[in-house]
């Protein structure tokens, strides 16, 4: 089960590395765009993808934080129960 929250975790660093990876390449290509409609499209789409790294990361976050918290009281738990035993 381990692995599998690692491959999981990966895969979520992974698409948010894309995303921000999408925000520069489309701020690139705004400033290379000659038409102004073409370059707010860029503008839009990198601003879209930064949003969207930005979710995933904090998502990932709240996913850290609330695995250890869940760590830290079953822990707690299994020392309170070695402690009863003895």
């Amino acid at each position: 089960m381990v692995q599998h929250n690692l491959k999981a975790e990966s895969a979520i660093v992974i698409a948010a590395s894309v995303c921000i990876f999408l925000t520069f390449y489309f701020s690139y290509l705004s400033l290379q765009a000659f038409d102004d409609a073409l370059k707010r499209q860029f503008v839009l789409l990198a601003l879209v993808s930064l949003l969207a790294g930005v979710m995933i990361f904090g998502c990932l976050a709240v996913y850290f934080g609330i695995r250890k918290i869940f760590v830290k009281a079953e822990f707690s738990g299994i020392q309170e129960a070695q402690k009863s035993e003895n």
